[in-house]
């Protein structure tokens, strides 16, 4: 006698199932990873564009533009960004970019900021750690790539 089945076992369906689940285990981190690391290389790679473009503007200038709140490109540097204005987008890794030109107690310090506002958080730690190790020596109390209130600053020159 000839017996025709239809549909599958319970065992093998428990079997497909915890091969599938194993496959995702191993995949999916990876997957997560790559998608922080493409994150944290946006950010990174926006941030050495500006400071590029903000050093070429001094050097061809001989002064740094002024102080503009975060989100605002200075004016005098409209023309280096041709493509995409960095300022008026969010950072891939949360915050918005500031451009910050400070006299404190005779130093001046020209930074590029990434500010939370009440609207858009600021980067996770975790996202900054990886920022400050794609940018500068992975410390986020030492360097050029530091941690401060309400964000994280890249300081392009100090005098």
């Amino acid at each position: 006698m000839i017996r025709i089945r239809n549909g599958f076992a319970m065992v093998e369906l428990v079997v497909v199932v915890v091969a599938i689940g194993i496959l995702a285990a191993l995949f999916v981190p990876r997957y997560v990873g790559a998608q922080s690391d493409t994150r944290v290389t946006a950010a990174g790679e926006d941030i050495m564009g500006m400071v590029k473009s903000f050093k070429y503007f001094n050097a061809n200038n001989g002064y740094w533009p002024a102080e503009t709140r975060p989100g605002v490109l200075p004016p005098e540097i409209k023309s280096q960004f041709t493509r995409e204005n960095p300022f008026l987008k969010v950072s891939s890794v949360g915050g918005v970019f500031d451009y910050d030109h400070v006299v404190f107690d005779g130093t001046r310090t020209i930074s590029i900021t990434l500010r939370g506002t009440p609207s858009v958080p600021k980067p996770t730690i975790v996202d900054a750690q990886a920022l400050d190790a794609y940018l500068d020596d992975g410390v986020l109390n030492t360097g050029k790539f530091r941690s401060i209130a309400g964000g994280y600053t890249y300081t392009l020159h100090t005098q």
